[in-house]
């Protein structure tokens, strides 16, 4: 089979037969995936919202436009992509350090049929490992309530606001690889964490629902650890994965 880039397909062997194959450039390593730069689809979302308010501000003034851009910024929900696409950069750097001995990272993967996407796949000796990155500020903490005689309750708060909403849309990628997975017949752990880029973490390691709260350094931790899959099926899982996922 081969690559064609300019229809950015797949060509299988049958079809070869009788034709004429293109020169085609040298296939990109899987721990760099060509158009999956960490943050990509953030940072395009910002300059999208970005290039709109502007084009608005300069549409209703249009001789004073450029002096009101200049005294004011982006709204904070423009300005929240910008700090998202960091916070995935930051830790792509992180598990970057790791690929080849111990991983194979794929970075800011869409889930099809879908507008969300995965920030990072790790492909580690210990099984796969989806990866949210988040950039908020302030301290961090796991509430917890009930107990003996009513349910177990735990929050996910930062800076005293409720953030336990951050563990539905990893949830939902952890499954959306499990199944890609199942669907082949391989059965591997696949697991999630929420990577903090900016934010005060409790000294001591926490975690929430079974999903490890972590920074960088946490992270890296937690994919360096042994298991079973050996080098050679890490880089087929991740083969497997870039296919399902492609960049977003």
């Amino acid at each position: 089979a081969y690559w064609d880039a300019a229809a950015r397909e797949t060509v299988c062997a049958p079809c070869l037969e009788g034709a004429t194959v293109p020169d085609q450039p040298a296939a990109p390593s899987i721990e760099q995936p060509a158009d999956s730069a960490a943050g990509a689809s953030a940072q395009r979302e910002f300059a999208r919202r970005s290039a709109r308010r502007e084009a608005d501000v300069r549409a209703r003034h249009p001789r004073l436009g450029g002096l009101l851009l200049a005294l004011s910024d982006d709204p904070s929900s423009t300005r929240v992509w910008a700090q998202g696409a960091r916070g995935e950069r930051l830790v792509a750097e992180k598990i970057d350090e790791l690929a080849g001995e111990h991983l194979v990272a794929l970075h800011d993967r869409r889930i099809p049929g879908t507008k969300a996407n995965i920030d990072h796949i790790a492909v580690t000796a210990s099984g796969v490992w989806v990866v949210d990155a988040k950039s908020h500020k302030g301290r961090l903490e796991v509430r917890r309530s009930g107990g003996l005689f009513s349910p177990r309750v735990e929050k996910l708060v930062i800076s005293g606001r409720d953030q336990t909403k951050l563990l539905t849309g990893l949830c939902k990628q952890v499954e959306r690889v499990r199944m890609a997975l199942l669907d082949v017949a391989a059965p591997l752990e696949v697991r999630g964490a929420l990577c903090f880029v900016d934010t005060e973490l409790p000294w001591a390691s926490e975690s929430i629902d079974g999903v490890p709260l972590v920074g960088r350094r946490g992270l890296a931790k937690l994919l360096k650890r042994e298991g079973a899959l050996t080098s050679d099926d890490r880089e087929a899982t991740a083969r497997f994965l870039a296919s399902r996922f492609p960049p977003a």
